[in-house]
């Protein structure tokens, strides 16, 4: 079929599944892709910047319509030479061609679309953004991919949109301490068959700290090269966990090390969940910690939900007393201070890691292991504070809006998942007070988030779904 040419503005007819066509660009939205119009139907275009005007090819099947980026007609000033050589091939930094400013604007702008939309309301509080003190050498973690191939293996970073890894021996985002490990691992797995994620991150004495999650088989020549990297203190530990086996196999400390945000070093559970920056998780937990207050006469009592190894919990904690023992009185909570401080955690290991954190600190508090989208609120708290993965939390949400808590402070990874429950948590009878954006991932479309709510009015008697029962 021969290629058909038609402008944004004026194009009257629908365009056929395959055909050519000029549109411009005029945001970014969530997932990353350019946004815009073609005789008024919304396509989505990746790799493109707002400003762009572009040739794409349309596919239709998609709804919304995608477009395939064929060129950049006349690129707008929001658009920038990426620095990385494998920006094109690679999946990790989908938005290095755009300037950092323009993407902590559309940041911004999707977190309060999302939640503009699902909440209906009319007026949000101005969204108050935090930037990321560097764009680039920026993560202490992060995820890769390998995979065997006539025994070579190549390790990198998924390609956009498909399971395809992209060989990349240096990238620029990854911290000084580990960034050597792109080039280094496909040379120890050399010889492997299979495929698998390997996680890097940064660990005592800021010596790197891997583990391997391999579906397929590792030959010998695997375990005493891991062995010999943690022996000989070039690695701080290693852990590989092979497809159908009981039980990783550990070298060293395994457990990542961040220095978090009082200063002291805070553990994370090996393979587990962490921010991919130690300078922006230290905001991220300062301004959840100061979100958190309550300007009240009394000391607050302060749930904190999927609390992990303990990130914001360090900071949270502060100032709470030490629980009493079977035969003591509560003690008097100190002015300022909280009257008690719980978190609850389901990963085994991330509470091991919660507890260790907070008796280092000599910080007082009950650690809970549940699941904490079920757990019930106690009767008692005055603020909650949730971090909960992707998926979101709806059934902390409505427990939270059926609770008596006065404050709430919801941090997020997840834009749409965050308006979801927020809007579950505001028929409780809140109001959002805060929205903030935390630029933990520059070159990314991926947002980090934080809101807080405080009571209004008393919650209604079933908002939204049934509270978890207590």
């Amino acid at each position: 079929m021969k290629s058909v040419h038609r402008r944004a503005s004026g194009a009257k007819t629908r365009a056929r599944a395959g055909e050519r066509a000029e549109l411009r660009i005029d945001a970014l939205a969530a997932g990353g892709a350019g946004v815009g119009r073609l005789a008024g139907e919304v396509v989505f275009v990746p790799a493109t910047a707002p400003g762009d005007l572009v040739e794409v090819e349309l596919d239709r099947s998609a709804r919304p319509a995608r477009g395939r980026l064929l060129r950049v007609i006349e690129p707008s000033a929001e658009r920038v030479a990426p620095p990385c050589s494998f920006a094109d091939a690679c999946g990790g930094c989908d938005w290095m061609h755009v300037r950092v400013e323009a993407q902590q604007a559309a940041h911004e702008q999707i977190v309060r679309q999302a939640i503009a939309r699902a909440t209906s309301l009319a007026e949000l509080p101005e969204v108050r953004v935090h930037p990321a003190p560097q764009a680039l050498g920026y993560r202490s973690r992060a995820r890769l991919f390998a995979r065997a191939e006539r025994g070579e293996v190549r390790v990198g970073y998924r390609a956009p949109r498909t399971h395809d890894v992209v060989a990349v021996d240096r990238c620029l985002v990854l911290a000084d301490e580990i960034a050597p490990l792109a080039g280094e691992l496909p040379g120890l797995l050399r010889g492997a068959a299979g495929e698998g994620d390997i996680l890097i991150a940064q660990g005592a004495s800021r010596r790197p700290v891997v583990e391997i999650l391999w579906r397929g088989a590792l030959p010998p020549a695997v375990w005493q090269l891991l062995d010999q990297r943690t022996a000989s203190g070039a690695w701080a530990g290693a852990r590989v966990t092979l497809d159908g086996a009981r039980q990783a196999a550990s070298f060293g400390d395994p457990r990542p090390v961040i220095q978090g945000a009082d200063g002291a070093p805070l553990l994370l559970a090996p393979g587990g969940f962490g921010q991919p920056s130690e300078e922006g998780a230290a905001v991220l937990a300062r301004r959840a910690a100061e979100l958190a207050h309550l300007d009240s006469s009394r000391s607050p009592h302060l749930v904190e939900l999927f609390a992990g190894s303990g990130t914001l919990s360090v900071l949270l904690a502060r100032g709470a007393q030490r629980p009493p023992g079977p035969a003591e009185g509560a003690p008097p909570a100190a002015p300022g201070g909280l009257a008690s401080f719980t978190a609850v955690e389901l990963v085994p290991e991330a509470v091991a890691c919660l507890r260790q954190n907070l008796a280092a600190r000599g910080l007082a508090g009950k650690v809970i292991e549940a699941d904490a989208d079920e757990a019930p609120i106690p009767p008692r708290a005055d603020v909650v504070v949730l971090d909960p993965p992707r998926g979101g939390a709806p059934g902390a949400a409505r427990a939270i809006a059926a609770s008596g808590a006065r404050v709430v402070v919801y941090v997020s990874c997840d834009p749409a998942t965050l308006a979801r429950d927020l809007g579950v948590i505001l028929r409780g009878g809140f109001e959002i007070t805060d929205i903030e954006v935390v630029e933990l991932f520059p070159q990314t479309s991926h947002i980090e988030s934080i809101v807080r709510l405080s009571r209004s009015r008393r919650p209604r008697a079933d908002p939204g779904g049934s509270a978890p029962a207590r």
